[in-house]
């Protein structure tokens, strides 16, 4: 049903990157990542890598579970999350390309920004610790997982003095 929703729209504007988005979305939810890559690409060029569509593309090349969709996955999403850094989903995702990659590093600072957002500040507090010790020094990464774990400790102690 939705399916065909989404391709009577597509028949009306072929190139509208938000019907694209959506038969993306349908196929995705629907266990069908595969078929979700060609209108969700294809939204993505349109939009110029709009962050949640990128994104959503980002999460349905992780969903194939094949391996060698993970680098234009890891580019799409580090463009969705240069473009809108407050989506949390987005870090998770590329947080899941890191780790399958082997780079601990990087899947923790990304993990720590998506705690960051959902106010897990304990946890984010360690992975952005544990990632600036790893990252190499004075990196963009590594300044940015100091940044992080300011923010988180900040937060914590704003709730702390509020008790």
């Amino acid at each position: 049903m939705a399916l065909a929703e989404a391709d009577a729209l597509l028949a009306a504007e072929p190139d509208n990157p938000w019907f694209l988005e959506l038969k993306g979305q349908v196929l995705l939810e629907s266990g069908r990542p595969m078929d979700a890559l060609a209108p969700l690409r294809r939204a993505t060029e349109l939009t110029r890598s709009h962050p949640l569509i990128a994104g959503m593309l980002g999460h349905a090349l992780i969903a194939t579970e094949n391996k060698a969709n993970f680098p234009e996955a890891e580019q799409v999403l580090r463009a969705s999350v240069q473009k809108d850094r407050y989506n949390p989903f987005a870090w998770y995702q590329l947080g899941v390309v890191y780790e399958a990659r082997g780079d601990i590093p990087r899947a923790r600072l990304a993990s720590a920004e998506q705690q960051v957002m959902n106010r897990l500040y304990p946890q984010a507090l360690m992975n952005a610790q544990a990632a600036e010790a790893s990252l190499p020094y004075g990196s963009p990464d590594w300044i940015r997982a100091q940044d992080v774990a300011l923010e988180a400790r900040a937060e914590l102690e704003r709730l702390r003095d509020r008790r």
